[in-house]
């Protein structure tokens, strides 16, 4: 168990990357910790234990949600990935903070239980009654599982590279129809672990609009300054 007050909260706002001009078009926003010693903690396992603490976890999320907007660059949109569990608390403070800040859309983290999908769902409801942009992340990733409701009303589909990375024609052809109706429907498609020119070649011969990912690092942006996890 991770001694939480022990630890300080960063940012680090990984690139958004047109695949056609290479022209950085936003950033995604992701938590960072580390101790006082300046060593790192994997964000995945300081949030499995904080969904241990339902009140707590909606308590960090909200610091870092505040965090990551304070210390974002104004000119460009910002990407924000959101635990549909890190608002069940405090949506009300949460949907407050979201909507200070123009040009933001809020990433909805898909699982694998099917009443996270109906939460999901519900904010995702609640978001667009407050006109903000919502994303579905990790489109073929291993753990997730796809929603059809929640498929088709976001504004912005991102896709795994884990799916690109499947051979099976069948794998192909369903993320291509799935590219095609994002096309006819207006939806932005981002293909996110880009470490390698040939997956940015494959990601603009598929038409993805944007792509992000360590090909990419030299443009990582990290917040000036770390806070307190827990005052």
């Amino acid at each position: 168990m991770i001694t939480l007050d022990t630890l300080l909260l960063s940012a680090e706002y990984q690139p958004l990357v047109d695949t056609k001009s290479l022209r950085v078009c936003g950033y995604e926003a992701l938590s960072r910790f580390k101790d006082k010693q300046g060593n790192a903690t994997p964000p995945n396992i300081i949030f499995e234990q904080l969904h241990e603490q339902s009140h707590l976890l909606s308590l960090i999320e909200h610091k870092a949600k505040a965090f990551q907007i304070e210390h974002s660059d104004l000119t460009l949109p910002l990407f924000i990935n959101l635990d549909p569990h890190a608002a069940e608390h405090n949506f009300d403070e949460m949907l407050v903070l979201l909507s200070s800040r123009a040009d933001i859309t809020v990433e909805l983290i898909e699982n694998t239980c099917i009443n996270d999908a109906r939460l999901s769902s519900k904010l995702l409801s609640q978001l667009k009654a407050k006109q903000i942009s919502v994303a579905l992340d990790d489109i073929g990733a291993p753990h997730s599982m796809l929603s059809l409701d929640l498929l088709s009303q976001v504004n912005t589909l991102k896709f795994d590279i884990d799916w690109f990375n499947k051979t099976s024609p069948s794998d192909l052809n369903l993320i291509k129809a799935l590219i095609q109706f994002a096309k006819s429907s207006d939806k932005l498609c981002v293909l996110e672990g880009i470490e390698t020119l040939a997956q940015l070649e494959l990601a603009r011969g598929l038409d993805i609009d944007l792509v992000q990912g360590f090909l990419f690092k030299e443009q990582f942006v990290t917040a000036p300054t770390s806070i307190a996890l827990i005052a």
